[in-house]
């Protein structure tokens, strides 16, 4: 097989976390000399739109008079297409800094070095000083601590998600509605005058494995959930654009594991959702995956930082990457648990047909987060 050997610094994943993270340790580069090199697996998707303001409306279907009231940070939703975010990081990455096409298949480290070893799918191996796994929720890296791709959970609920064109123009004012009937929920979210993104979260039923292929299957599923919601959004579904139309399990990692696992072997560790993955339900699996990487960069840097004024050397040795992943997870481990475990709440209290089992949940949750937006007012720190 084909061995690399120059690496020092491999970044597995080019989702959020990946370049989140490649451009917080090339900052470091350019200011404190830190020679770093930097490989992403896997393809960039290369779409283009613009960020968006809305104020949230909830709507609850279940009384007899629909009721509403507004709710979000500060009665307001920032959004922003994913694909914008990711092809933002990649244009400021250094050229030739993002390998594709390449998948990681899994990590070994050397007996000898005790330096990372990667096995890729055209056959190379890739060695490294550092490896920092942000592949996602089916982490190849994550096995390395244990958290095998089989020990994901499930929620019972499953979401789908999906576009609807108005050629004509829709009527949908300015504003991110979120709908709620019984244990079905409909997201709502003008993209433009004629485009509308919506998600539809649900329980999950028997026909799921069979019709996750079938966009009209899906669509006449989704319909067949939504009975009792408003003509506007039945519509909005009957004219969904099949070629988007997606229905996906969600999966979890229980929050006491993030508890319990070290989340450092040698020069090795993970961040985003190859660490946490979490279900949507407090939308922040993108913002939790910036601040990992903000702070993993930030205690990477420091350690050759110090040593730098110590010896004037900037090159990283593993010494240091220990130390420097040690204090990340360290800093990271207690606000991704909240996190997850406020996602997991949200996430089982959508789940359960038992309404004592739900006034549990909701009591717990007054308990621990009487501050619905408490997750916004954290600070990870700066680069």
């Amino acid at each position: 097989m084909d061995t690399d050997v120059d690496a020092e610094i491999v970044i597995v994943g080019a989702g959020i976390c990946g370049l989140a993270t490649a451009l917080a340790l090339h900052r470091f580069s350019l200011l404190q000399g830190i020679k770093t090199n930097i490989f992403i697996s896997y393809h960039l998707p290369k779409k283009m739109t613009k960020m968006y303001v809305f104020r949230g409306r909830f709507v609850s279907l279940n009384e007899v008079e629909p009721m509403e009231f507004p709710f979000g940070v500060n009665k307001e939703f920032r959004c922003l297409k994913r694909t914008d975010l990711v092809k933002v990081m990649a244009d400021n990455l250094p050229t030739r800094t993002i390998r594709t096409n390449c998948q990681v298949l899994s990590v070994e480290l050397d007996p000898v070095t005790k330096f990372p070893h990667l096995m890729l799918s055209n056959g190379s191996v890739l060695q490294a000083k550092v490896v920092i796994g942000c592949d996602g929720v089916n982490s190849a890296i994550a096995s390395m601590f244990g958290l095998h791709r089989t020990t994901l959970r499930l929620f019972s609920t499953s979401v789908a998600r999906g576009f609807t064109n108005y050629p004509n123009g829709h009527r949908f004012s300015s504003e991110f509605v979120m709908m709620s009937k019984g244990q079905v929920q409909l997201g709502r979210l003008p993209v433009t005058d004629k485009l509308v993104y919506w998600f539809v979260t649900r329980l999950r039923t028997s026909k799921d494995s069979k019709i996750w292929k079938d966009p009209v299957l899906i669509r006449q599923s989704l319909m067949e959930s939504m009975k009792g919601f408003p003509e506007e959004a039945m519509e909005m579904m009957r004219n969904s654009k099949l070629s988007f139309l997606h229905l996906t399990e969600l999966k979890y990692r229980p929050p006491w594991d993030l508890l319990f696992n070290n989340f450092r072997k040698g020069t090795v560790t993970i961040a985003g959702d190859a660490m946490h993955p979490t279900g949507p339900f407090v939308a922040q699996g993108g913002s939790a995956s910036i601040e990992d990487a903000i702070v993993l960069a930030r205690c990477l840097a420091q350690k050759v930082f110090d040593n730098k004024n110590k010896t004037e050397e900037t090159a990283i040795n593993s010494a240091m990457a220990e130390e420097a992943f040690d204090q990340y997870v360290k800093e990271r481990k207690m606000r991704n648990f909240w996190l997850s475990f406020h996602s997991f709440l949200v996430g089982k209290k959508l789940d359960t047909t038992s309404s004592i089992i739900r006034f549990i949940i909701l009591a717990i949750m007054s308990t621990l987060f009487r501050d619905p937006d408490w997750h916004s007012r954290y600070h990870c720190g700066n680069l």
